[in-house]
């Protein structure tokens, strides 16, 4: 079942402006998308393949639910003029409703099946097989797993699905691929319960915007109170704004819910404040985080993306695949000047030029440590690079 798309706009959604300080092209050229990039060939000396003869391989025909499920409805981003200039409203529209051509308006879905029980088991079983050596601890998060595609073929292999990608980039309204920095590919969250002596838990994660563009949540346990996923109904700035200043109202978001494990919810996290609710009693809540890139050529990233990467890695590891994203994202756009010369505006072949040096020289500067963007998340959390810790 496909979503429609149109040329009659619903109001196109905005970008939030305050988190992506480099401009567009003021001469956006026709879509153009670029080509997937391959998983890298080398890997962080932390994260080495691991070869285990009893690890179940990826099959889509067993593990992904077929067919992939569309549900009944979907919230995606709409100009809101009463809010304020650039501002926008999450409006719930049925699955099936016109979209605007390429337009990235996607908010969030209503979970929909993706895993089968099988897929569930295997997943879990692969977590198992490295939480001892793998995760970790962080200001923001009670317990994560982070790395799994270097060592996991099977998380790879679910990550690079091509039923998978073609159903999400459905939702997505625009091509995408798995997220180019492949520490993202399948991040593990837990959540637990409050212990003994403990009035309540510690979230499983606080507000926050997504540096991806995309990501798929996908719940792998259940026998847990609590843990909702979070998201605003409000414009991504003032909601973070509020958040900050311990001024948002808990009746501005609304609370998500999985039926059970392998159900997921896609989102353009990157554009909607989310959070996800403490645990209140139960066993341990389990998701994988799926990243995914908008392959639209034009496409930039917040640049907190790369602070973002550097609170659960050391920076040999995070300075390398911050790199190969930002030389995936710009070789896109130099591709679309190879492919389109802009003989009939020169102004636009320069200004996506100018974009390319801009995108090379900040991540020239946020590796140097010349600048800094701090991620979009609650203040409550204050986090310094490489302020984490391995669970032994």
């Amino acid at each position: 079942m496909a979503i429609n798309q149109t040329d009659q706009s619903h109001g196109e959604a905005e970008k939030p402006t305050s988190f992506f300080p480099i401009p567009m092209s003021s001469h956006t050229p026709q879509r153009q998308v670029g080509k997937a990039p391959s998983f890298p060939s080398t890997h962080p000396a932390q994260y080495p393949p691991k070869i285990d003869l009893e690890v179940t391989e990826f099959d889509p025909k067993i593990h992904l639910v077929h067919p992939l499920p569309v549900p009944n409805n979907i919230k995606i981003l709409q100009k809101d003029t009463d809010a304020g200039p650039g501002c926008v409203k999450l409006v719930t529209v049925p699955s099936s409703n016109p979209r605007k051509k390429n337009g990235e308006d996607l908010a969030y879905t209503e979970p929909f099946r993706v895993l089968t029980e099988e897929g569930v088991a295997a997943f879990n079983a692969t977590i198992s097989r490295n939480e001892e050596s793998m995760a970790i601890v962080t200001p923001r998060n009670p317990k994560i797993i982070r790395g799994l595609g270097f060592t996991s073929k099977f998380v790879r292999d679910f990550n690079e699905s091509p039923e998978l990608i073609r159903h999400l980039s459905t939702f997505a309204n625009v091509p995408l691929c798995a997220h180019p920095m492949t520490t993202n590919y399948s991040q593990i969250n837990f959540g637990e319960a409050p212990r003994e002596g403990e009035d309540h838990a510690k979230p499983a994660d606080v507000w926050h915007l997504d540096s991806v563009d995309y990501v798929l949540v996908v719940m792998l346990t259940d026998g847990f109170e609590g843990g909702e996923l979070l998201v605003s109904d409000m414009d991504a700035n003032q909601a973070m704004e509020a958040i900050r200043t311990n001024d948002f109202l808990s009746e501005l978001a609304s609370a998500n819910k999985y039926p059970k494990p392998g159900y997921g919810i896609f989102m353009q996290g990157s554009r909607i404040a989310h959070a996800v609710s403490p645990l209140t009693a139960g066993s341990t809540r389990i998701t994988a985080v799926n990243s995914y890139a908008s392959r639209d050529v034009m496409r930039i990233d917040r640049p907190s993306i790369y602070n973002a990467l550097s609170m659960n890695h050391t920076k040999g590891v995070y300075d390398p695949d911050y790199l190969r994203h930002i030389a995936v994202r710009c070789m896109w756009k130099l591709e679309h000047l190879v492919q389109n010369p802009s003989y009939d505006c020169p102004d636009q072949g320069e200004e996506i030029l100018d974009l390319v040096i801009d995108q090379l020289t900040m991540a020239r500067r946020l590796i140097k440590g010349d600048e800094e963007h701090r991620v979009p998340l609650s203040e409550e959390i204050k986090l310094q690079q490489g302020e984490f810790q391995k669970l032994n």
